[in-house]
């Protein structure tokens, strides 16, 4: 089993809330172009995938094939749109289901003893081969609760089944097909008791427990499918008819019934015969032609193939035409039925029970002997040792991904942080940095520095009349007298090396620069002198830049938590300016004590 972090590195989360019961869901599924199959077989079945990240080898895609939710178990497709965006239209989405069979199934919920309830307990089977068949099934009933089902998509599902079956030994290698067959085999009355009736089913759906069994409900489904089939393209219909001679193929291979062996030979012959008229109708051109050329080469070399394999258990290779025609006619204007009765026993070893379709809708179990080309050819303890590597890989993949993910995130950061600082830090009107500078990093970075620096001192300086401008004259000549004022601070510091302007707020500005009590006492006085003889203007206004000025100055730290002492220093340099403005302002005040 993967962890989550594994899945994330092949899939998109996505939190989808039911259609049925409305309940939020986490359903991974496999990113865009992280998986392709390298090779496969007649029928579709990728004998080799190629993955686009390492260490995923041992993983079969189809596990992450359908959604099913947590609470009620309806099941769709993770590919399909309509299932994924049931959320936007529930009422909608509720009306396209058969309203018997939505009733029971939400009863059987509140009930816990529905079928998909019981299908839905195999989810949490410690066997991965058996959450995958539980998911198939679970899938195939939901499908069939819409008021309208598609023969397509329900051989699709079944088709697909079935690799999941021939796959076992590659994936599942621990699990026990015989051992499954039983974990779901009390299930297939209910399946069909529970199932709505619908006069569209070639066969009736039910529980496939067997590749075999798997397959014969895809042929049949798809043999409707060709049936429903209007004015689809010559290609779509080649297709069509050799996937089911390679169905068959399989079946045969499987089964060694004669019965096998005649409709899948019918269907490739079928296909040989449409490929030719394709080719000699002079209406069709261009690459259907040639695709054409090149389906009937395919299927002639695989029907050559059957006939050998039929020649080798014993068989003439050949079947009537009469055969031909009647397999042709069944597939195009009959509904699709399976063989009545039992396949014969294939003449190899390796029994296995399956369930299968039969002539009267119902399950049967057959025994369908294996040959030996159909088994994987890996050894359970080899594919144990490919899946410890694998997982090796991706746990090396995952850490590599999540350092680069940190490395990121750290940039990111870094990036952030300097933006944030620059916008907290500077002061858009004046220039000046912020208050945040001052008290947040300013102060802390003067104490940790003060036992080899020596004592530093904190000037604010508010200007007595810019109250009375933004009252006379409004904010927008305030902003502007602010602008002089800040320019004519800067005169006072060109004088003095290491000086730093701080802007706290409105008309209130802060310097902060080295010095003792003694030197903050000569200094500040000099200030006052200055600024008081200086006039700014705007416009026609003129502002006179009285100040009120306290001062702090800080020899010693208390304490090593220098945040802390930080806000104790501008609490006393804002007690220092509130005193020099309660005395009338154009004065300075001194704060006493110098050890914070």
């Amino acid at each position: 089993m993967l962890s989550q972090e594994e899945v994330l590195q092949i899939c998109r989360k996505y939190q989808l809330k039911c259609g049925i019961c409305e309940t939020g869901n986490d359903h991974f599924r496999l990113a865009r172009d992280i998986v392709r199959p390298a090779k496969t077989e007649g029928d579709g079945h990728a004998i080799e995938y190629k993955w686009n990240k390492p260490g995923f080898d041992g993983i079969n895609p189809l596990d992450f094939f359908w959604g099913v939710c947590s609470k009620c178990r309806y099941t769709g497709e993770l590919d399909d749109a309509q299932f994924r965006q049931a959320e936007r239209d529930i009422k909608g989405f509720r009306e396209g289901l058969d309203a018997d069979g939505l009733r029971n199934m939400l009863t059987g919920l509140s009930t816990g003893s529905g079928l998909t309830q019981l299908l839905g307990k195999r989810l949490g089977d410690a066997d991965p081969l058996v959450v995958v068949v539980a998911q198939f099934h679970l899938g195939i009933f939901s499908h069939c609760l819409g008021q309208k089902i598609s023969p397509g998509n329900i051989a699709r599902y079944y088709l697909r089944l079935a690799w999941v079956y021939r796959d076992q030994k590659k994936y599942y290698p621990d699990s026990d097909l015989q051992q499954i067959e039983g974990k779901f085999d009390k299930l297939a009355k209910r399946f069909k008791g529970e199932l709505p009736k619908n006069s569209d089913y070639p066969v009736e759906p039910g529980l496939a427990l067997s590749e075999e069994g798997a397959l014969r409900f895809a042929r049949a489904y798809f043999e409707r499918n060709y049936e429903l089939l209007r004015e689809a393209k010559p290609e779509d219909e080649l297709r069509l008819r050799y996937l089911m001679a390679e169905i068959g193929y399989r079946l045969y291979e499987l089964t060694g019934a004669p019965d096998d062996f005649k409709k899948a030979a019918a269907f490739f012959s079928g296909t040989m015969q449409k490929c030719l008229s394709i080719i000699s109708d002079k209406s069709v051109v261009g690459g259907a032609v040639n695709r054409a050329k090149e389906m009937l080469e395919k299927a002639g070399e695989r029907g050559r193939e059957l006939r050998a394999l039929n020649k080798s258990r014993g068989g003439d290779g050949e079947f009537d035409e009469e055969e031909e025609g009647a397999g042709e006619k069944k597939a195009k204007s009959e509904k699709a039925k399976p063989e009545k009765g039992k396949p014969e026993k294939a003449k190899v070893k390796g029994k296995k029970a399956v369930v299968a379709p039969t002539g009267n809708g119902q399950s049967a179990k057959v025994q369908a002997k294996v040959p030996k080309t159909a088994e994987a050819p890996a050894a359970a303890p080899k594919a144990q040792a490919g899946v410890d590597a694998g997982q090796s890989v991706r746990q090396t993949a995952i850490m590599k991904e999540e350092v680069d993910r940190l490395q990121d995130r750290v940039k990111e950061l870094e990036e952030e942080n300097k933006r944030w600082r620059q916008l907290a830090g500077r002061d858009a009107l004046t220039g000046f940095s912020s208050k945040v500078m001052l008290v947040r990093f300013a102060l802390p970075k003067l104490l940790k520095l003060l036992p080899k620096s020596g004592p530093y001192s904190c000037y604010a300086i508010s200007f007595d009349e810019f109250a009375r401008v933004n009252d006379g004259h409004g904010w927008s000549v305030g902003d502007k007298m602010l602008k002089e004022s800040a320019r004519n601070l800067r005169k006072l510091s060109q004088e003095a090396e290491g000086d730093e302007w701080y802007r706290l707020d409105g008309a209130h500005f802060a310097l902060l620069s080295r010095g003792d009590n003694n030197t903050a006492r000569q200094r500040s006085a000099d200030m006052r002198r200055r600024l008081s003889k200086v006039s700014v203007q705007v416009d026609q206004t003129q502002m006179p830049l009285m100040p009120s000025i306290g001062v702090v100055t800080v020899e010693r730290a208390l304490s090593d938590s220098f945040g802390d002492v930080a806000n104790k220093i501008y609490e006393a340099l804002m007690q220092s300016l509130a005193k020099a403005k309660e005395k009338g302002g154009n004065t300075v005040e001194m704060f006493n004590a110098t050890k914070f």
